[in-house]
């Protein structure tokens, strides 16, 4: 009988210590914690940036990058570098590589990760990327097909 109180006794003491702390959670919908500064969440692409490298597609280890290019020629008989990327987010992993391995900073994280959508053809998006000069490119012509 003793024992039984005594269990009883550590058991309210227990639910009293529990009643006394704050939650682990937040009421999410209506109470909304900062996510960290390094935080890596929806993908920001510029295209003015992009020279069309290809380096993030040869790095992103989910595939979700990939860089579309040609060489085109001008009237003029000289050739220029067109192209753009296509994303398909669906896929990502959030690790953050292909922002660490773009040389012009034209991919990079935001703090958004509320990223759900209807649609599975909503977390794919193309891209136009501006013209760029074929000194620019400093890419071989392997790395990207």
């Amino acid at each position: 009988m003793a024992r039984k109180l005594g269990i009883a006794a550590m058991a309210m003491e227990l639910m009293g210590s529990l009643l006394k702390r704050k939650p682990a959670t937040v009421m999410y919908p209506v109470e909304r914690l900062t996510p960290p500064e390094r935080f890596r969440g929806r993908l920001r692409y510029d295209p003015s940036d992009c020279n069309l490298c290809g380096l993030c597609q040869r790095d992103c280890p989910g595939d979700v990058i990939k860089v579309v290019r040609e060489r085109v020629e001008r009237e003029d008989g000289s050739r220029e570098l067109v192209g753009h990327v296509e994303f398909e987010m669906d896929r990502c992993i959030f690790c953050g590589q292909c922002a660490y391995s773009c040389n012009q900073d034209s991919i990079t994280f935001t703090q958004e990760f509320e990223l759900a959508q209807v649609e599975r053809s909503m977390f794919s998006r193309d891209t136009s990327g501006e013209n760029i000069e074929d000194g620019e490119c400093d890419a071989d012509e392997d790395v990207v097909p």
